[in-house]
């Protein structure tokens, strides 16, 4: 199974996480544009984890290797609870004024978000797809 797809995704979901982060520079300038890229990260993780959650998760959950299905389930388990929390952030913060409204918090739960989902690609990077033949 070839991860060239998954890695491509994981690049452009980098892509708006960086873009995130610069724009959180200038909130009182930026915040329309950053409700534009929390919607367009969530419009990127929506077709990964779809992708990995038809694709791949299946295909290692019926393979023969039994520490890599163990692997997969673990990251099964933990992406649901990733996904409820990030979605819950968006929710909070999709717009321009609900950013404004809440600068502080804004910050806080935008770098521990982010935070989260690129650790969550690096171990998927050098953890399971390394794993992946």
């Amino acid at each position: 199974m070839s991860t060239t797809n998954f890695l491509q995704q994981h690049q452009n979901i980098k892509e708006e996480l960086d873009t995130i982060e610069k724009l959180m520079k200038d909130l009182d300038t930026s915040a329309s544009d950053t409700a534009l890229h929390i919607n367009q990260l969530a419009g990127k993780l929506n077709v990964h984890l779809s992708a990995e959650d038809k694709h791949l998760y299946p295909s290692l959950l019926k393979g023969t290797d039994t520490a890599l299905q163990t692997l997969a389930q673990s990251y099964i388990d933990e992406m649901g609870n990733l996904c409820q929390i990030f979605n819950t952030y968006k929710l909070k913060f999709n717009t321009k004024n609900k950013i404004t409204d809440a600068k502080t918090q804004f910050t806080t739960e935008t770098l521990q978000i982010i935070k989260a989902i690129r650790d969550r690609m690096k171990k998927e990077e050098t953890d399971l797809y390394a794993k992946i033949k």
